[in-house]
């Protein structure tokens, strides 16, 4: 994703997912994980409630994006190279 498009993603899951609060959001280079990916995905460590995860994941599908859910973490990103 671009930063433009991490924006406009983050300001969503800000204003719908309430539960997120107090949360650490990074970015990292697609790079260090998908070496043909251009831009950024979102990492989102947090303790995570099942009205959270749904609206992250309603957010996340609306996208167009992918969500990888991890022991504590959630990482979000796009399946095609940019």
């Amino acid at each position: 994703m671009k930063l433009a498009e991490i924006a406009i993603l983050l300001r969503e899951i800000v204003d719908r997912c309430p539960g997120l609060s107090g949360s650490t959001i990074k970015l990292i280079p697609q790079k260090a994980i998908y070496p043909l990916y251009e831009g950024y995905h979102i990492d989102i460590k947090a303790n995570f409630d099942k009205e959270t995860m749904g609206g992250l994941r309603k957010i996340v599908e609306g996208h167009d994006l992918v969500m990888q859910i991890k022991k504590d973490s959630i990482i979000v990103y796009e399946t095609r190279p940019t």
